[in-house]
């Protein structure tokens, strides 16, 4: 769980950290990437994300990175208006003008609008180990509005959900992480690969209609064309 300063410090994180954890690795390489937007007054921030904002980070892994806009640890400098939102001795902290500061970005580079409650924004990110760089692709990009998803009994919980994308992301293809496991799951739905990861991991139960239909809680945010 890192924290986003802009769309190049993400591009940049990205690159130096394949660096460091994939060392002589020369061909280049896919990485999902969640970009999540969630202030730290919402309900469900406080209750389901902020506690578990270590155990995410730590538990992401090396095939998938969250970057949790807004939040961080050990900032130097500080900024104005920051505050905590735990009680560790090292806590998380929150500032609202860096949340809008990349939500605005993000906004640009894409067709997604912030909600206003809680949305993760799930996409690949290119590696080129070569050339040391990294850019998230934009085209493969999909948003998951998580408070409209639990009112539609889609997860039981943000952490669960979590916890289902963690894993995925664990057992996909380092070459291309978005592919195969929907496949194998045998769902036909339109819109990205991406989509139908989001739509596999959800409850059977689910009605085919929301699993088919460009529903507006998961739905592609490409780049308008």
């Amino acid at each position: 769980m890192l924290t986003p300063w802009s769309h190049a410090e993400v591009c940049h994180t990205l690159a130096l950290d394949f660096r460091v954890r994939r060392p002589g690795q020369v061909n280049p390489t896919v990485r999902m990437v969640g970009l999540l937007f969630a202030q730290s007054r919402l309900r469900i921030a406080r209750e389901e994300i902020v506690p578990n904002l270590t155990y995410f980070h730590h538990r992401s892994g090396d095939k998938i990175d969250f970057f949790c806009a807004g939040y961080g640890r050990y900032w130097y400098p500080q900024q104005e208006d920051q505050e905590a939102v735990t009680e560790d001795d090292k806590p998380w902290l929150f500032s609202l003008s860096l949340f809008g500061r990349f939500r605005d970005e993000v906004e640009q580079l894409s067709t997604w609008k912030y909600s206003g409650e809680a949305d993760l924004l799930l996409m690949n990110a290119h590696i080129d180990p070569q050339q040391a760089s990294a850019r998230l692709d934009f085209n493969s990009a999909v948003v998951c509005d998580l408070e409209q998803m639990k009112r539609d009994d889609a997860i039981t919980s943000v952490p669960r959900f979590f916890e289902d994308i963690f894993r995925y992301a664990g057992k996909a293809p380092a070459d291309d992480p978005a592919w195969g496991f929907s496949d194998k799951m045998g769902l036909h739905v339109a819109g990205s690969a991406l989509k139908r990861v989001v739509l596999s991991l959800l409850p059977r139960k689910l009605d085919e209609d929301y699993r088919r239909a460009e529903h507006f809680a998961i739905r592609d945010i490409g780049p308008a064309a």
